[in-house]
């Protein structure tokens, strides 16, 4: 129809604390909309990292933030912007140190941050592959060993192959390939530790990206990985009073304090319709007669 192609998705981040029995929902910046959220508590805060997509200027993805303060969530503040996409904001805690693996495979390297000051000061201090566009990398520890999934994609991001590395030291070692499967192959969030259980989320892309998520209990990981299906939810699962329809979900994670997803809506944009326009219309011609 006409009108479909006014039509894009948009994304946002919902959280529950702990107590809590509904979602509710942290609203989007005027200047994009929020994805992939990550909960990390550092230096005694609260924060929710998220992707942030600026459908309105450059198309682009950035790594921004939302604090916990009095009880409410703060307006999302920028934390990290590249010359490339950046989502998925894998962040983490070790030592007193705040890390962030952010997806950059237009950049075609998976790389790790470290935070100098806040609210924008990363150096990156390690380089985990290169030559690579993958998404979504995953890290997780099982007796004493460190591994990290990441997942090659195919054109469209629902398609691709989902690897499985033991990181030691400098050294990446390629254990095996885990799944092809885009129902339950690309990772949805943190490897999940539950009553001595490691529960891997990842997302069900066979309806469509983003129609949903699987949580799927590790058996094994060494010598052969393994691991089975627990429970799938969609956006319908999600338990808040929203004053619109949720179509979609492709993130969930937690800590101790809170609980958070993000959730599909369609909207139609001329806005987006625009710059979608303009940003192909820049492309087309930096690359004509090449």
């Amino acid at each position: 129809m006409l009108w479909d192609r006014f039509i894009f998705d948009r994304w946002q981040v919902a959280c529950r604390m702990r107590g809590d029995r509904k979602f509710g929902l942290l609203p989007n910046p005027k200047w994009g909309w929020a994805a992939d959220p990550f909960p990390v508590v550092y230096q005694g805060e609260l924060y929710v990292f998220a992707e942030i997509f600026l459908y309105k200027s450059e198309r682009n993805g950035v790594i921004a933030y939302s604090r916990l303060e009095d009880g409410r969530f703060t307006d999302w503040t920028v934390s990290m912007d590249k010359h490339w996409h950046l989502s998925y904001p894998n962040v983490f805690v070790a030592g007193d140190k705040l890390y962030l693996c952010p997806e950059s495979y237009q950049n075609e390297e998976i790389a790790v941050y470290e935070l100098q000051a806040f609210p924008d000061q990363w150096k990156k201090v390690t380089v985990l592959l290169t030559n690579v566009q993958c998404v979504d990398t995953t890290f997780f520890t099982c007796e004493g060993k460190t591994y990290m999934f990441t997942f090659k994609r195919e054109k469209g991001g629902v398609k691709g192959e989902l690897y499985l590395y033991r990181l030691e030291g400098e050294k990446r070692t390629l254990l095996q390939t885990i799944a092809k499967d885009d129902s339950s192959a690309r990772p949805g969030g943190r490897v999940l530790y539950q009553d001595g259980r490691l529960i891997r989320v990842s997302q069900d892309g066979a309806g469509g990206y983003g129609s949903g998520l699987v949580f799927r209990e590790i058996d094994a990981v060494e010598p052969v990985y393994a691991e089975h299906e627990v429970r799938r939810i969609y956006a319908r699962d999600v338990p808040g009073n929203w004053k619109r329809r949720f179509t979609g979900i492709h993130t969930y994670n937690r800590i101790d304090e809170v609980e958070v997803v993000d959730l599909r809506y369609r909207r139609v944009s001329l806005t987006e319709f625009a710059a979608q326009r303009r940003v192909r219309k820049v492309f087309v011609n930096k690359y004509k007669g090449r």
